[in-house]
């Protein structure tokens, strides 16, 4: 049990001492900045929350002022929500926070965190991410025990932060949708209120009469970094820095032909979020104190799975040109609800009609192998190392859309592998039915069947300059004890260049 103290107080109190959905978010610059979010029944006045460094003399103390958003949900309630941004912190840094304000119980809501590494630092760090989750609540059709397990199997590894792929609490699909969400912040908030769970917004992110777009209820719930695309578009996507690391938040559902929400957005921000994507990604990759290019989307470019989403078009028209332009490293994904690995692709395959992603780099032993799915425990034990995989051939996606749902894909998938891909939609009216196409998958590198509900965890090593930084990730199965890894890959880049610099260099 965590315990904090305060000296005003003079009394030690639990960091699980009550709370309504206490959940971080990262400010602006996650080195010096952090959001305090959580729930309230209704509009809260002088609510605040007070932060000092948990080791004496490594910051000043504080007092941060909490703003109320609210919005009205599917019945017409108002639900509120309280973000304090808690500034001037130091980089790489435990802090201890306590709510004051709009929470049950007699006590402040105590507990910790810890900041960011500084933009640049040459500093590892840990993070995880899956997606597709839903609630542990008996009653939830679209989650399952397992959405529970997970925010435990997380809070285990401690990781710096947790990133959601989209399809959060699938409240879109329930007529109580406040109280779905609700349910969902009291399942994560054991993790939630120690690390950032930073959010990428999916189909079901989008509400049937909740705001103009569908999407008050997202909007009101997270405070991420400002895109400096307005009001209407605030926190659908963002940028971030932690170390060597560029992260891009995109929502998918802009550039996607597949209609699968409760309101049809393509194209809904005439283009705001692909020149702001084609901006954020020239500035990281032109910048010297950034190694690694990460991008989190809930949509898939890529997928073996039968009978679910697929692949998608318009991520290959849109944002795919993109990623190759500015030597994305990596794309994390969620929507098809299993877990499945691609090799780094970069451009297409000539002649293509779905424009396939062709990929830069196939080592021998896999290209001439029968169908790749996890290994087996035994071969796993027979190697020594994980596959190291060369970035600067093109981006690796990786799709962990293995949070809870109660709908896995892993079940489903094509045999022999290929792709399958939406290339537009029937206009009618109501719900737009998706066209399909069935390609190969020269991309795939690696899917797994037996694991339905998993993680995956990332680990930045920074390298020393001159030589290579590191990705080490690893895919955990978040139902079996103790989360054993059934994938492992090691993703490489130069250190402190670009590729196009590594190329010069070595000519």
């Amino acid at each position: 049990m965590d315990v904090v103290r305060w000296r005003r107080r003079g009394v030690a109190r639990r960091a699980d001492a009550g709370g309504t959905g206490v959940h971080l978010e990262f400010g602006a610059d996650p080195a010096t900045s952090m959001v305090v979010s959580w729930l309230t029944d209704g509009p809260v006045r002088r609510a605040a929350v007070r932060f000092a460094p948990l080791e004496a003399g490594e910051g000043r103390k504080g007092r941060a002022h909490a703003q109320t958003r609210a919005y009205r949900d599917d019945r017409r309630q108002r639900v509120h929500v309280q973000h304090a941004t808690l500034r001037g912190l130091r980089p790489d840094t435990r802090y201890r926070y306590e709510i004051e304000g709009g929470l049950a119980g007699p006590e402040p809501f105590t507990g910790e965190f810890r900041t960011a590494p500084a933009p640049g630092a040459e500093a590892a760090f840990t993070f995880t991410c899956f997606g597709d989750h839903g609630t542990d609540q008996p009653d939830d059709p679209f989650g399952t025990p397992a959405s529970g397990e997970v925010v435990a199997a997380v809070e285990a590894r401690a990781p710096l932060f947790n990133l959601v792929l989209g399809d959060l609490s699938y409240a879109s699909l329930r007529h109580d949708s406040a109280r779905v969400w609700a349910d969902w912040f009291r399942m994560i908030s054991p993790s939630a209120r120690r690390r950032p769970w930073l959010p990428v917004a999916g189909n079901h992110e989008s509400e049937h009469g909740v705001g103009r777009f569908g999407l008050d209820a997202y909007q009101a719930y997270f405070q991420t970094p400002d895109n400096g695309c307005g009001e209407a578009f605030r926190g659908l996507w963002y940028a971030f820095t932690v170390g060597r690391a560029r992260f891009v938040v995109l929502f998918g559902e802009d550039v996607c032909y597949q209609d699968h929400g409760e309101v049809y957005l393509r194209g809904f921000s005439h283009g705001r979020q692909t020149a702001w994507l084609d901006r954020t990604l020239r500035s990281a990759r032109a910048d010297p104190a950034v190694d690694w290019i990460v991008v989190a989307v809930h949509q898939v470019a890529m997928s073996t799975a039968n009978y679910h989403n697929g692949g998608d078009l318009g991520l290959r028209e849109e944002w795919l040109p993109l990623f190759d332009r500015h030597e994305v490293d990596l794309v994390l994904c969620g929507h098809e609800h299993h877990y499945e690995r691609t090799h780094p692709v970069r451009g297409v395959v000539p002649g293509s009609p779905a424009l396939t992603p062709r990929p830069g780099a196939v080592p021998a032993v896999v290209a001439a192998g029968p169908s790749p799915t996890a290994p087996t425990a035994a071969a796993r034990s027979a190697v020594a190392e994980p596959e190291q995989v060369d970035t600067t051939a093109g981006a690796v996606h990786v799709i962990v859309g293995t949070g809870g749902s109660s709908s896995p894909s892993a079940q489903v998938l094509l045999e022999p592998p290929a792709g399958r891909v939406v290339v537009g939609v029937d206009a009618q009216s109501g719900r737009r039915r998706a066209r399909y196409a069935l390609e190969e998958a020269p991309w795939l590198a690696m899917r797994s069947p037996d694991h339905p509900y998993a993680f995956a965890e990332l680990s930045v090593d920074p390298g020393t300059p001159g030589g290579l930084t590191t990705i080490r990730l690893t895919a955990r199965d978040s139902l079996a004890p103790d989360a054993p890894p059934f994938d492992e890959v090691v993703l490489t880049r130069p250190r402190g260049s670009t590729a196009q610099t590594a190329a010069q260099s070595a000519n």
